[in-house]
């Protein structure tokens, strides 16, 4: 997908997306119709970016502040439930960590 928008930013001079009293779902829907993508929505790319962020190991902190959360807690709750492979490294490293203490 993100080939495909950069593709697009290139051909159009203006925003992909115009502000056209509350539209932008639709124009979502229509564009990815047009590039033959699976239909998502705007929070469907926002949790997307926040998985991928997660899977490079981007700190949760700078994470959680990107998102606009006010608490690093909403986005560790929220995020971790979505990859709980990630949840089970972290236990993992952590046992690790105390296992090296003894």
């Amino acid at each position: 997908m993100y080939e495909a928008l950069q593709k697009l930013a290139k051909e159009k001079e203006n925003y992909l997306f115009d502000w056209n009293g509350f539209r932008q779902a639709g124009q979502l829907q229509k564009l990815l119709k047009k590039l033959d993508l699976s239909k998502t929505t705007f929070h469907g790319l926002r949790d997307t970016h926040a998985s991928f962020l997660f899977s490079k190991e981007i700190s949760i902190d700078y994470i959680s502040r990107r998102l606009g959360h006010n608490s690093i807690l909403t986005t560790q709750n929220y995020y971790l439930e979505l990859m709980p492979e990630k949840k089970h490294q972290q236990d993992a490293d952590a046992l690790n960590l105390l296992n090296e203490l003894s």
